[in-house]
């Protein structure tokens, strides 16, 4: 009798943990780099690109677990399956054979920033023969950029190292996101109260499209990125990706 209660108690736990298991949420697990304002383990809600990221995938039903670590580890993980993918990334070809990239949720202007008034940075940056030109490492950026610049290249894992580079004359301009530069110049005065004042090109030289990026070999890769996508166009008609985009300003 009690072995017979026993059995039946079994097939009770069985049937409900069936039951239960399509209904628990999938974790998804993100990498990224310390880019901020952007993306940060210190940054409120982790960043802007963190907070648009994550904000979709929960309405679609994911949880979401964000690792945070220099930039080319974050790519290695995600190429090599020891991550999901990637919480903010620009597209090139390279890029596109590993990974699934969404709809794009912002862009990226990136202006030349130098201190030496002689230098003029309006030209474009095709045109900056002989410069060296500080960079973050493997950001890549993009095809074209790749392909006519990368010998004049002088790149780091941080942007604090190219301001540093930039105020001892190692390196003639550097290639960031305006509000990468303000954020670091102003969240930290004490490291550059020596720094001259920054100038920047009158334009930005490039403007990318920042994605949220699932490696290829994922199972459901092609359904997180049609739900990533899906959710992303709720939040502009509902005016929540706005309202985390003014974050930066």
């Amino acid at each position: 009798m009690l072995k017979r209660i026993f059995i039946t108690l079994l097939l009770g736990f069985a049937a409900l943990a069936a039951t239960a298991g399509p209904n628990v949420p999938a974790t998804i697990k993100l990498c990224a780099n310390h880019w901020e304002p952007f993306t940060g383990a210190d940054l409120p809600n982790q960043g802007v690109a963190t907070e648009i990221v994550v904000t979709a995938l929960t309405r679609a039903g994911y949880q979401v677990e964000v690792s945070f670590m220099p930039w080319s580890r974050a790519l290695t993980q995600a190429y090599y399956g020891q991550s999901d993918g990637v919480v903010g990334i620009w597209a090139t070809r390279q890029r596109h054979e590993r990974l699934l990239f969404s709809d794009s949720y912002m862009d990226n202007a990136l202006y030349l920033v130098y201190l030496r008034p002689e230098l003029s940075a309006n030209a474009g940056i095709d045109k900056l023969a002989g410069m060296r030109i500080g960079v973050g490492r493997d950001y890549d950026y993009s095809d074209g950029f790749l392909e006519r610049n990368r010998k004049q290249l002088e790149p780091v894992d941080r942007i604090k190292q190219n301001l540093l580079k930039l105020q001892l004359g190692r390196i003639d301009m550097m290639l960031e996101d305006k509000y990468a530069v303000q954020y670091m110049v102003g969240r930290y005065p004490g490291e550059y109260r020596a720094l001259p004042p920054l100038k920047y090109s009158a334009d930005p030289v490039l403007k990318l499209p920042l994605h949220f990026g699932i490696r290829r070999d994922h199972p459901q890769a092609n359904d997180i990125i049609a739900a990533f996508n899906l959710q992303l166009k709720t939040m502009k008609k509902d005016g929540s990706l706005a309202a985390i985009l003014r974050k930066l300003e």
